[in-house]
Formats: structure tokens, C-alpha cells, sequence
């Protein structure tokens, strides 16, 4: 028996070759071998018959009420056991010769992650980005097709380490969703090297069904073995329900306002060009070697505010030992990811463009950028076939900081548009928005709206360049319409 043979426990057919794997039959091509896993609906082992006519070489399962008499399907009860050693020599890939840095959060956790990736990059380590946005290794172009989702499987995970080929020790900068810590989608890891909650507010109730499920989700990210658990301070409070929690009992609470918390920070100086910040490291994670009481002072660019808690965490989840004390750390080189917080250079009026799609969001952004303008024009709308509940909080938020709201269609996917813009209209006076379903119309009339000191703020779609209405998904992009206006 071969080494693949052995770990699975079986004997493949006579002249089987396995060159790929995947627990998604329609990924399946030549030399594959398909995994049929337990899903949120039904077990994968419904698929392997058609996984094996789609050109698998094998299917292994671990249904037992699934019986099958064809030769190449398996049952094999400890499958999920087997992955990461199956995957490991399937690829020569050790997932545990690299290091991750792990993030989550309602709000922050692309921005974290991402600024994290160049922080570890400017200091001359290899660094992976895995997120919302795509992949990207070191500073090399976003690659975007590798995943289609915020936290990849395990499967997808080590195909994508597999297709850059690299031995050298890597640094993986990682978002961890909801709906993957809920799936269980990379529990075969067995640690990271940091892991950090950023904020719990309400969102996804589509799929969570209520904020005790979505908080559950979240924390399921404390079950990893992690050396750096970090944790912002209103979601530690929470923390006491979770016994595999309480039980390492080495979370470090980062705040702002509680100067006696384990890591505290402070912003002493920030305008749309500059920050100044410090850290002050009163109680160390069990993960630093130096366990001395410190404090660092920091310059970047990044804007606004709120954008120095995502900051804050990504330093505090690598640590200090590239910083000195004794002076301003220059951070300068960090940039936001695209359409986060993004403000639109050389151009002649002021646009943000930024990803906020739940009304915490909204209000963060918006509140904290209100002190630099006269008035805010905010263009937005609401996800189809998403939390309904949320459409008029965010309505609510997006007025309450506002002087006019442009309101649009935001993937409105397979529901219509006039039933999204009267759930929003609950509850709110709309004597301030123009609803304008045509997303490139709705950023051009607000263009026009906003005179030298005033800023326009486009919300929902950040870095996306698709649209998704009825069935269909087009190109859309934000950004090139910004473009068009004003080239």
C-alpha cells in the first residue's frame, strides 16, 4: 500500500492516480478524489456517484446510511480525522511549518488581516493574505479566483498553498467568518499562532437566526490552540458562557478606554493624512517573549478612527519584537484594502468608498468622518435574499449622519427592489432619500450633489466588481463609474 492508501485505510483500484482533491463535486476534474462530508443541508455522499461520472478517480464518504456497490466509493467512519494527513502528502505540505494569524470580527476583520499581511512583509517575512478580498502573497497582485468565499476550506486552503509552490516558512494572514467557524471548515488545524475577536455586533441573522448564535460563532474561533488570544473588551464580557474559554484562561482584552486593560491604546493625533497612536502593553499575551510591561508609539496614514482598533490588533497579533520603544514607529507604508475606508485621490471633489453593509458599520464610518465635512451625501442600499431586520437600521444609521441619502440596489439578487427600499423605509422618515434603482445613475446624481467641503460616501460594495439582480450577475464596479465622472 501506498502512503495515501495507508492513511485512508483502504486499497485504491489498480492504476489509480490522485492528483487533486476536494469536497466539491463540480470542482472535480481528472485524478481527483472527492470527499463526501457532512454539509449545513445534506452529506456530501449524495454527490459521489456524480463526482466518479465527472472523471474522480475515487469518492470516499462518512455516511453510513449511504450504501453504494460502485468499486471506487468508499465508506470510511474517521474521514475527517484523516484530512490534513491525507491533504499533507497528497500536496508535501505541512500546514503546522507555517504560521497563521487569525481574525475575526462583525466589522474589521478584512482590515486587520490585510494590514497585518504588510506589517509582516515590510519586516522581510514571507506573508500570505487569505480573505474577502482574494489571495495574495507579499506584495505580488491579488489573486481572486482561488476561493469564492471570505475563509476558504480546508481543501481550498492547501490547493491554494499548493499552487504558489513554496517551502519556506510562511506567515498566513487569515479572516475567519461566521458562517466558517459555524461550518467547522478549518478545524483539522490543530493551531495558530494568534487568534483575535475584534467587535460582535449584529449581522448574518439570515443564517445565525439570533445574536446568541452569531456570538457562539464567533467564538468558536478560542477552541484553536493559539499562544495570542486576543479580544476586544465588549466581547469579553461574553466570555465567562464559554468553558473551552475559561479553561486556557489567557485571553488579552484590548481597549481604548480602560487604561488598566491588558493592551491599551490611545490616539493622540489624526486628521485624513495622519495618525498618531500608542500602545501600552500592560499585561503581555502568554505568546510574547518579552513579558516586561511596554509602550510604543506609532505614525501611519490610516482613516479613520475606527481604523486603528483593525490596526491595533494586527501589531498586537505578530507582536513588538520589530518596534522600538524609544521612538515613533513609522507605519506609513500600510494601506487600507481597497474600498475600505477608501478616500478617492486626484480627484476634484471629496468620495469615500467603503464596504460597510450592516449599520454598526455605517454608523462607525460615518460618525467618524463627519468632524472633517460640512455635510455627508451617503449613497447605499441593502442586500437581496440577506437579514431583512437589518435593512432599516441601516437606513436609520446612514440618515442619522447624513444630509442626503441616495438609496440604491446593492445585489438585490432574487428579490425586488421596491420590497428592499420599503423594508429600509420602516420606522424612517425618508423626507431626505432619493431612491434611484440604477446603482451608476444613484452615484451620479449624488456626484452632483456635493459641493467643495462636502464628501460623498458610497456604501456596500468596496472592492466588489459585480452585481448581482435576479439570476444574473454582472460587472459593476464602484470604482470605474467614480472614474468615468470625473476622468
Amino acid at each position: 500500500m501506498n502512503k495515501l492508501e495507508k492513511i485512508l485505510g483502504i486499497k485504491f483500484p489498480e492504476d489509480t492516480k490522485i492528483s487533486f482533491a476536494s469536497n466539491f463535486s463540480n470542482k472535480i476534474k481528472k485524478n481527483s478524489i472527492f470527499f463526501g462530508l457532512p454539509g449545513t443541508k445534506i452529506h456530501g455522499s449524495k454527490y459521489c456517484e456524480r463526482a466518479i461520472d465527472l472523471g474522480a478517480s475515487l469518492a470516499v464518504h462518512n455516511d453510513p446510511d449511504y450504501k453504494n456497490e460502485n468499486l471506487n466509493i468508499f465508506y470510511i467512519k474517521d474521514l475527517e480525522e484523516k484530512i490534513v494527513d491525507f491533504l499533507s502528502n497528497l500536496y508535501h505540505l505541512d500546514l503546522n511549518h507555517h504560521n497563521f494569524f487569525a481574525f475575526t470580527g462583525t466589522n474589521g476583520k478584512t482590515s486587520s488581516a490585510y494590514l497585518c499581511h504588510q506589517i509582516l512583509t515590510n519586516q522581510g517575512n514571507a506573508s500570505l493574505y487569505v480573505g474577502t478580498l482574494g489571495v495574495q502573497l507579499n506584495d505580488e497582485k491579488i489573486i481572486t479566483d482561488l476561493s469564492s468565499k471570505t475563509t476558504p476550506d480546508i481543501f481550498e486552503l492547501f490547493h491554494i498553498l499548493h499552487s504558489f509552490g513554496l517551502d519556506d516558512v510562511l506567515n498566513i494572514c487569515i479572516e475567519l467568518s461566521s458562517h466558517a467557524l459555524d461550518q467547522g471548515r478549518l478545524n483539522n488545524i490543530v493551531s495558530l499562532n494568534s487568534t483575535s475577536i475584534l467587535n460582535i455586533t449584529n449581522d448574518h441573522m439570515d443564517y445565525h437566526k439570533n445574536i446568541e448564535a452569531y456570538r457562539d460563532a464567533k467564538f468558536e474561533i478560542f477552541r484553536f490552540k493559539s499562544s495570542v488570544r486576543l479580544i476586544d473588551e465588549q466581547s469579553y464580557q461574553f466570555s465567562e458562557k464559554y468553558d473551552f474559554v475559561q479553561k486556557n484562561n489567557n485571553l488579552s482584552v484590548i481597549s481604548r478606554s480602560n487604561d488598566f486593560s491588558d493592551i491599551c491604546y490611545k490616539i493622540n493625533e489624526t486628521s485624513t493624512e495622519k495618525t498618531i497612536f500608542e500602545i501600552s502593553i500592560n499585561n503581555p499575551p502568554c505568546g510574547y517573549r518579552n513579558k516586561d510591561k511596554k509602550q510604543y508609539r506609532f505614525h501611519c496614514n490610516i482613516f479613520p478612527e475606527f481604523n486603528i482598533h483593525n490596526l491595533v490588533f494586527a501589531i498586537c497579533s505578530i507582536g513588538f519584537d520589530e518596534f522600538m520603544e524609544d521612538h515613533i514607529n513609522d507605519l506609513t507604508f500600510l494601506k487600507l484594502p481597497k474600498g475600505r475606508s477608501e478616500i478617492i485621490k486626484n480627484i476634484s471633489s471629496n468620495i469615500i468608498i467603503d464596504y460597510a453593509h450592516n449599520h454598526e458599520a455605517i454608523n462607525y464610518l460615518l460618525s467618524s468622518i463627519n468632524k472633517y465635512y460640512e455635510n455627508l451625501v451617503v449613497v447605499m442600499g441593502c442586500g437581496g435574499d440577506r437579514d431583512k431586520i437589518k435593512r432599516s437600521k441601516m437606513l436609520n444609521a446612514a440618515l442619522q449622519n447624513s444630509s442626503e441619502v441616495i438609496f440604491t440596489s446593492d445585489n438585490s439578487r432574487s428579490e425586488d427592489f421596491e420590497d428592499i427600499f420599503s423594508d429600509a423605509s420602516k420606522d424612517n422618515n425618508t423626507e431626505n432619500v432619493v431612491k434611484i434603482k440604477d446603482r451608476k445613475k444613484a452615484i451620479v446624481f449624488a456626484s452632483k450633489k456635493i459641493s467643495n467641503n462636502d464628501c460623498l460616501v458610497i456604501l456596500g460594495k468596496g472592492h466588489e466588481e459585480t452585481q448581482e439582480e435576479q439570476d444574473k450577475i454582472i460587472f459593476f464596479s464602484d470604482h470605474e463609474v467614480i472614474n468615468e465622472i470625473y476622468k
